[in-house]
């Protein structure tokens, strides 16, 4: 998504922070940081919403229920093994 000023907005970079996590223990709380940027920027759409942004803030929530579900399931996997 393009802005006018030539930022990236915070919740977007967190997104991508979050995709590009290797530890899966890091990962979990980059996508609890991220969700939470996510629902701030929605709550402050909700006056003033435009569909583009919209469409990528419902995106970023299903990856990063995605991403949160892969870490765990590697925790999990690392807990069984002690690796």
């Amino acid at each position: 998504m393009n802005y006018g000023n030539g930022r990236i907005p915070r919740w977007k970079q967190l997104c991508e922070a979050a995709i590009l996590e290797p530890d899966p223990a890091k990962l979990l709380l980059r996508v609890i940081e991220a969700r939470s940027a996510v629902l701030d920027q929605i709550e402050d759409c909700l006056a003033k919403p435009s569909d583009g942004e919209q469409l990528a803030l419902q995106d970023a929530l299903e990856y990063l229920h995605v991403l949160r579900e892969v870490a765990e399931c590697e925790m999990d996997e690392e807990r069984k093994t002690g690796t």
